[in-house]
């Protein structure tokens, strides 16, 4: 075999690859929004995001009085990949612009929780349709929002090396975050930022097995107010994935259906409960044989987690799969 065909059966493995195991979803609570981004897989796509976030408001003081967090509103964000051939594997480019407002969502998920008889989360104690991002440590405010508007989010340039086909293979890339957001309003974290990780998947039957598992590393200054309310500047990250793979042409047949548990390592160390710990989420994506380049989903608490947090996002993706 030449060269020449050595080269495009490569590139016919990248191909199959990048498609065979989807970027996972991310924990969209504003005091993570300006860490890295899940590494990509590669390819050329678009996102829309609704995000509702409340944090109780029992719960937003720490017992010595140091710290007061309140995280309250709702975002809509745009999130857009641009992937092209690097060598061996791709170079992506992560673009995010977000909206934040109080929103019109908080009446919505009181008539949710009381039609099902569930915890109202605090919700009933706080004022509807408000906008209140503010962390503060020792008097020192970190970070706050309470104005209405859309702001862009730090960079993320990634470069990813795919190996194996759809059915079983894997990949492994880096990526670094550029502050192009601000780290005074949570859209991002005033430093260059990087991560390593890895991926890999195995198809069998209608089944698929998915996992992914990345280091963060937040390069702030030691002057940034951040250190305030963190411990460390690094972290850990992974998701495991079941899914239904649907290949018929029928409504239901041709229904697929991923469920997916996300940890996320945090570096803050304050005394919140909902602050601290690492989080859980579970993440839930749907697609179907009749619209193979579309995704639908949604995010939600899954046992602990830093800060209550509802998602629900679609994703279009250029070319095919």
């Amino acid at each position: 075999m030449t060269c020449v065909n050595h080269w495009m059966v490569g590139l016919a493995l990248v191909a199959t690859g990048l498609a065979a195991q989807e970027t996972p979803r991310p924990n969209r609570v504003a005091w993570f929004a300006g860490f890295p981004e899940p590494l990509p897989q590669g390819v050329t796509e678009v996102a829309v995001e609704a995000t509702s976030q409340m944090l109780r408001p029992d719960l937003e003081r720490s017992a010595d009085q140091r710290t007061f967090a309140r995280l309250d509103g709702e975002e809509w964000q745009f999130t857009g990949d641009w992937a092209t051939q690097a060598g061996p594997g791709r170079f992506n480019v992560r673009v995010r612009v977000v909206s934040r407002s109080g929103g019109l969502s908080d009446q919505a998920m009181v008539s949710w929780h009381t039609l099902f008889h569930l915890p109202q989360g605090g919700r009933l104690d706080a004022p509807k349709n408000r906008l209140a991002y503010h962390l503060e440590r020792d008097g020192r405010v970190i970070g706050e929002l309470y104005r209405p508007g859309v702001a862009l989010m730090d960079l993320d340039l990634a470069w990813v090396l795919p190996f194996g086909h759809r059915d079983a293979g894997g990949r492994v890339g880096a990526s670094v975050q550029l502050p192009t957001g601000k780290q005074a309003d949570f859209s991002g974290s005033g430093s260059t930022d990087g991560l390593v990780g890895a991926a890999a998947w195995k198809q069998v039957g209608p089944w698929r097995l998915a996992a992914q598992v990345e280091r963060v590393v937040l390069g702030l200054p030691k002057d940034s107010p951040l250190r305030l309310v963190m411990d460390r500047t690094a972290f850990n990250r992974a998701w495991g994935t079941v899914g239904w793979v649907g290949d018929g042409p029928g409504l239901l047949s041709g229904l697929g259906v991923e469920v997916s548990v996300g940890y996320a390592g945090s570096p803050y160390k304050v005394g919140l409960s909902r602050l601290d710990p690492p989080g859980w989420q579970q993440h839930w994506t749907f697609r179907h044989t009749r619209l193979p380049r579309w995704r639908f989903g949604f995010s939600e608490e899954a046992g602990t987690f830093v800060a209550p947090d509802v998602t629900g996002f679609v994703a279009y993706t250029f070319g095919d799969r």
